[in-house]
């Protein structure tokens, strides 16, 4: 895949058309065709697992902010606001599934140079590790959200996973959250439902990801 950027760096910040980044030169033309490439590979995925849409809908929308920076790190990261530093573009869509509230949220972001992408990742990495409650930032917001781990199986990717459980709104809630890195690509997912998840649904949707993002690279 191509890296992309609006705003180089080489040595010093360049508003200007191009700019030498690993042996290659990209360009604000290029910043917009990446954006437009993710954009088309959420559209046309393949391989959703079975009862989910294939149509791809506007941007997640967190059901609460949360109080802890941690956490809306990551809930940010997937719908479609994700780490700055370096970031090229991004898509955003959202599947809805059969069972009660049943939705799948995916946030993609382009990173340029080398190490762009492996570094937010990581921060993201972080951003799981300094989540263990999600609780909502409003004057007297009851939601809640506890994190435990989630095992997932090989998906081809670099992955982090983690479950939310709790109530949001008074109902019980679940949450799986997902972060892989892709090339200069970091992908994050949430898959949710009043009805708790099936992780090996989440495990399907992160495959699909991984392979959709991974072939852009090819």
């Amino acid at each position: 895949m191509r890296i992309i950027q609006v705003v180089v760096m080489c040595g010093l910040i360049v508003v200007a058309g191009a700019c030498g980044v690993e042996g290659r030169t990209y360009t604000r033309a290029e910043s917009s065709a990446e954006a437009a490439r993710l954009r088309t590979a959420l559209a046309t995925l393949d391989g959703l697992p079975e009862g989910f849409s294939a149509r791809a809908r506007e941007s997640w929308r967190p059901p609460f902010s949360p109080r802890k920076k941690a956490c809306r790190i990551l809930f940010d990261a997937a719908a479609g606001s994700p780490p700055r530093d370096g970031l090229g573009g991004t898509a955003t869509a959202t599947f809805e599934g059969d069972h009660i509230g049943e939705l799948a949220g995916v946030g993609l972001a382009v990173y340029t140079g080398g190490g762009g992408a492996s570094e937010r990742l990581g921060e993201l990495r972080d951003a799981m590790e300094g989540c263990g409650t999600a609780r909502s930032g409003a004057m007297g917001g009851n939601d809640r959200l506890v994190a435990t781990e989630l095992a997932l199986g090989d998906v081809g990717a670099d992955v982090e996973a983690r479950r939310l459980t709790g109530r949001v709104g008074g109902y019980p809630y679940e949450m799986h959250l997902v972060v892989a890195g892709v090339g200069h690509t970091v992908i994050a997912l949430v898959h949710a439902g009043l009805t708790p998840p099936d992780a090996g649904r989440t495990e399907e949707l992160a495959r699909s990801l991984v392979r959709e993002v991974g072939s852009l690279d090819s």
